[in-house]
């Protein structure tokens, strides 16, 4: 049964929706957008093993409540679907805070996963069926900085881009994303 919270269509997908520039190039919503528009990101897990993520999602709604939305939604050549949030260096978020709210994400996302991939057939012309939801939480390095030990038990990656990666990138450039060590 559909919590009637929940969305079950318009989720955005595809769509770039506020300012196309922040005022602030290195704030949150101006990261969100340089990997939203880079539409892949590559998942540096190891030496030879590089995934891809298909970046399809911006700020998606879950609810219809503004404050329910998945910072970016992607997935990987097995068609598993992320869940990505974004957080700045600067964040005073605590970890366990942000690591609750990609877990009520992810149960929302559970819910209504089948309306989700319907959007995405009419959107893209392309039937899916995602297969496992992926949580991962991308920031900048020094985010991480006096969180250790990162939670290990809740399938969440961490990972960290360089300035590099995001602020001195061209266009047709894919995005670097390494993982940060437990």
């Amino acid at each position: 049964m559909i919590n009637k919270g929940l969305r079950e269509q318009d989720f955005k997908l595809g769509c770039l929706h506020g300012k196309l520039n922040a005022e602030d190039e290195k704030s949150e919503a101006q990261i969100q957008r340089t990997v939203f528009l880079s539409q892949r990101i590559r998942i540096c897990r190891k030496k030879d093993v590089k995934p891809v993520i298909r970046i399809f999602g911006y700020e998606v709604p879950l609810g219809y409540n503004r404050g329910r939305c998945v910072d970016l939604m992607g997935y990987d050549e097995d068609h598993n679907i992320y869940i990505i949030e974004l957080k700045k260096k600067e964040s005073k978020e605590k970890m366990e805070k942000v690591v609750e709210q990609i877990n009520d994400y992810e149960k929302s996302v559970e819910k209504i996963l089948l309306h989700i991939e319907k959007e995405f057939e009419e959107a893209y012309f392309f039937p899916v069926q995602f297969k496992n939801i992926k949580k991962m939480i991308i920031a900048p390095r020094e985010f991480y900085e006096g969180k250790k030990p990162l939670p290990n038990d809740t399938g969440i990656e961490y990972g960290y881009f360089r300035d590099k990666d995001i602020n001195k990138r061209k266009p047709k450039d894919i995005i670097n994303i390494h993982l940060q060590k437990k």
